[in-house]
């Protein structure tokens, strides 16, 4: 088989994938027919999605030994297997599946990005959407038959019951918001699929309230399950070698942390200097809403003055505040990378409003800075845009992510994100000692994400025991550290990504300028892990490297 064919291969399956997945369809930018369909709701589109990947991997396969492949197309090749890999572990070893009764984030999820997102007429959205809402009775009704029986996980379940009840609101919304603009029949039948979805939504509220009655304690996967799925993931390090450097790490960043406080404060303690940092903060949410805006564009503006790297002066970064249906699940904030398919790049940096008395725990300004540059510049949305150029195969198993799913290699993404805070203050994009000791707080946080990552998987820790550790670390309140552990205990492998990422780019730039010396290119650095983004860490450092010359993709 031919380079061609294995494009053409790709391509082929793909479409077969959000047949199975048509939310992946609309995340990814493949809109027509997929935008008006929910997938199954049942334990069918794991099985069809395994069945698909399964299908495309033995195909492919054929042309392993062949030398018409390109380097990009061995990669491909290589994320191809993984992600069978991983979606077979979801299903077999960890069932998340019928774990985890969270039926709300994909059909909400993927409303939101379509009446964020420019790339059709109202009229076309509206019936899109109107189309989605109305096959939401159906996809819930089915969601049930995972738990016929299942095990679902007490605080998964409360959190599932928080979602399904914020989720009517902005259905309403939905429908309010188009009424006014589109034909009076499109108004109508969204009216009406709006009232029917809300209907299903309040039968599907009292099935998770008997579920919780019956929920159960006990979601570890154990040590066998989390050896086998950081193999799967291509991590170098052991869980045990993982674990003692989140630990070391948290000793570490707390000692540079109070060197930094003692110079805040002289003499006052460490309490002082996190005070400080966080009275300097605005004085509502909606105001730290504004600033992050601002301070995006000033991360944009000091890369492109700066040289640090290689800009996309077209693709637009919508930010909006987080719908409370999704509050639960986002602490803080997060965003929805740009679409490959699409050919305007656009991204959604949600905000999570913050819990009274939280704000300036969350929003400090120098929590906002450093917010910006892991998110949007030159962090994940830049990295996103970036990576878009690069082959769609690369992002395969990101488009795998549901919330019944295994987490697949964060470690690239989330290790460029804490690579660019730390490489942006070295810089001089923000130069106060607050901000130095916010982005030490946010990389403690992240260390105990490593820890509580791999003793949750591990059933070595409680979830109680997790947030006073965590609490104790980070000065956090019980509600922010509630958010944090909880929402990160039901993806396993993520909460490790972060600190461990981070770990993995130092690494490779050490190596790389012991190499080259003087002749070392940051900037061409930088672009290089920008697009290579997608990859699993041990596929992005071979790309880096072919890129610098050194060495080739082929394994």
């Amino acid at each position: 088989m031919s380079s061609e064919e294995f494009d053409a291969l790709n391509n082929e399956m793909v479409r077969e994938l959000f047949r199975v997945n048509p939310d992946t369809g609309t995340r990814f930018g493949i809109h027509d027919p997929y935008d008006g369909m929910l997938p199954h709701g049942g334990f069918r589109r794991l099985e069809e999605t395994a069945q698909v990947l399964t299908s495309w991997l033995r195909k492919a396969e054929k042309v392993a030994g062949s030398d018409e492949l390109d380097d990009d197309q061995v990669i491909s090749l290589e994320v191809l297997r993984m992600s069978e890999a991983l979606q077979r572990f979801a299903i077999d070893d960890y069932p998340l599946w019928r774990m985890s009764p969270e039926a709300t984030e994909v059909p909400g999820g993927v409303l939101l990005l379509m009446l964020i997102r420019d790339y059709a007429t109202t009229e076309k959205k509206a019936t899109w959407i109107s189309s989605r809402i109305g096959e939401m009775p159906r996809y819930l009704e089915e969601f049930r038959t995972r738990f016929n029986p299942g095990k679902p996980i007490k605080h998964w379940t409360h959190m599932s019951i928080e979602s399904a009840r914020d989720l009517p609101k902005f259905l309403r919304f939905l429908g309010d918001h188009f009424k006014m603009d589109v034909s009076v029949r499109i108004a109508a039948d969204l009216a009406k699929n709006v009232a029917r979805a809300n209907e299903a939504l309040k039968e599907h509220l009292d099935w998770l309230r008997n579920l919780e009655e019956h929920a159960v304690s006990d979601f570890a996967m154990g040590y066998d399950k989390l050896d086998k799925l950081l193999r799967t993931r291509g991590f170098e390090l052991s869980a045990d070698q993982i674990l003692a450097f989140g630990e070391a790490s948290v000793r570490s960043l707390k000692a540079e942390r109070d060197e930094v406080s003692a110079m805040m404060t002289p003499g006052k303690g460490p309490e002082a200097a996190v005070a400080m940092m966080r009275a300097d903060a605005p004085a509502t949410f909606d105001d730290a809403f504004t600033e992050t805006i601002r301070e995006v564009e000033r991360a944009k503006r000091f890369i492109i003055d700066n040289g640090i790297a290689t800009m996309d002066y077209d693709a637009r970064l919508h930010i909006v505040e987080t719908p409370s249906f999704m509050a639960s699940i986002i602490p803080t904030a997060a965003l929805e990378m740009a679409a490959p398919f699409e050919e305007r790049q656009q991204g959604v940096l949600l905000l999570t409003r913050a819990p009274s008395g939280a704000l300036q725990n969350l929003y400090s300004r120098a929590s906002i800075a450093n917010l910006a540059v892991h998110e949007a510049y030159p962090g994940h949305f830049h990295q996103g845009v970036v990576s878009n150029k690069k082959p769609w195969m690369h992002q395969l198993s990101l488009m795998l992510i549901e919330p019944d799913t295994i987490t697949p290699s964060w470690e690239t993404q989330e290790g460029w994100g804490m690579y660019c805070e730390t490489m942006m203050l070295e810089k001089g994009f923000r130069t106060t000692l607050a901000d130095r000791h916010a982005m030490l707080d946010y990389a403690i946080w992240r260390a105990c994400r490593v820890i509580y990552d791999v003793k949750f998987a591990r059933g070595e820790a409680s979830l109680d025991e997790m947030v006073r550790m965590f609490m104790k670390e980070t000065s956090s309140s019980r509600k922010v550290t509630e958010d944090e552990v909880y929402g990160f205990s039901k993806t396993p492998g993520y909460g490790l990504s972060y600190l461990t990422g981070r770990q993995m780019v130092l690494d490779l730039k050490r190596d790389l300028v012991t190499e080259f010396g003087g002749r070392f290119d940051e900037k061409r650095f930088h672009d290089l892990m920008a697009e290579s983004g997608n990859l699993p860490f041990h596929l992005a450092k071979r790309a880096v490297r072919r890129g610098f010359g050194l060495t080739s993709v082929r394994p």
